[in-house]
């Protein structure tokens, strides 16, 4: 039984296991964005991160266009 549970799935390489675990390098600010009163930083903000911090933030649906 453990030797069929650990061949499941590939190995992954460590570029592969960084991306996954956030390993990559830290991004400036606060944590969320567009919630007022909570300390999270406003929807220009975020606009203004790096590509790869954008899926590492807690973003209101306020900061996207309709």
């Amino acid at each position: 039984m453990k030797k069929s549970i650990l061949n499941l799935g590939k190995a992954l390489n460590k570029v592969e296991q960084k991306s996954i675990n956030g390993g990559g390098p830290s991004c400036p600010g606060p944590i969320c964005y567009g919630i007022a009163g909570f300390g999270c930083g406003t929807c220009e903000d975020y606009h203004a991160l790096p590509f790869e911090c954008k899926s590492r933030v807690l973003v209101h649906a306020n900061c996207f266009g309709k």
